[in-house]
């Protein structure tokens, strides 16, 4: 996400766009959608483990998912593009995690450096991970804007994942599963759906992963209804 600003910032004056961070990002999207967010995202990670610590946390409210469309467009986009600054960076609590936090630590000469902005981060760090405790995945599900870009290809991506209604019994166990906080049995192929295929694990096999767009299971139970 640094990258795409940084790239934004340099386009000022001229009519060029960074094609390689963005191209990177939407091709990727095209081929696992937002799966990076399920299996490689240490924030996730961190939110995941979390929410283990509350045996029942909420869902985030199913609008509150089109907040990082906002913030991906003004913090990740518009700012950057008029102030040369890449403001999403700013705010975002892994970067406090992963550098804010360890880097005074480590290095003992930039505690002197350390001022309002900090504390600032810090603070905005410290909110989502008690907010994780309760909630699953707040920063994931409306705020990230890496996650937002991630998402655009989530619905035509060659990983797919497929709900199989006949084979349901709605006994909300994908529900409780799903890390992101949606209902995979409504909003599987939805932009917020991190393809972390936990409701794949479904006692029932009524949702099903497949690499292509057509879905071997759902014919099988489609030939199966209409056997005599």
């Amino acid at each position: 996400m640094g990258a795409l600003q940084s790239g934004i910032s340099a386009m000022r004056g001229a009519l060029l766009l960074p094609f390689y961070v963005l191209g990177t990002i939407l091709a990727v999207s095209a081929v696992i959608g937002r799966s990076m967010c399920g299996f490689l995202c240490p924030f996730g990670l961190l939110q995941d483990l979390l929410g283990r610590i509350r045996r029942h946390t909420a869902r985030v409210p199913r609008a509150m998912g089109y907040l990082k469309y906002a913030f991906l467009i003004v913090l990740g986009i518009i700012l950057p593009y008029l102030t040369f600054t890449p403001w999403f960076c700013e705010f975002c609590p892994q970067g406090a995690l992963e550098g804010g936090i360890f880097q005074p630590l480590l290095h003992p000469d930039l505690r002197e450096w350390i001022g309002a902005w900090w504390y600032l981060k810090i603070g905005i760090l410290a909110a989502f991970v008690i907010a994780s405790i309760f909630v699953r995945r707040p920063f994931c599900h409306s705020f990230c804007a890496l996650g937002a870009l991630f998402s655009l290809c989530n619905r035509v991506s060659l990983l797919r994942m497929h709900y199989i209604r006949e084979e349901c019994t709605d006994c909300m166990w994908c529900v409780r599963a799903c890390p992101a906080g949606i209902d995979p049995r409504t909003d599987l192929e939805g932009m917020n759906c991190i393809k972390c295929m936990e409701c794949a694990k479904c006692p029932f096999g009524a949702i099903h992963v497949s690499s292509a767009v057509k879905c071997s299971a759902c014919d099988a139970i489609a030939a199966k209804d209409d056997m005599p």
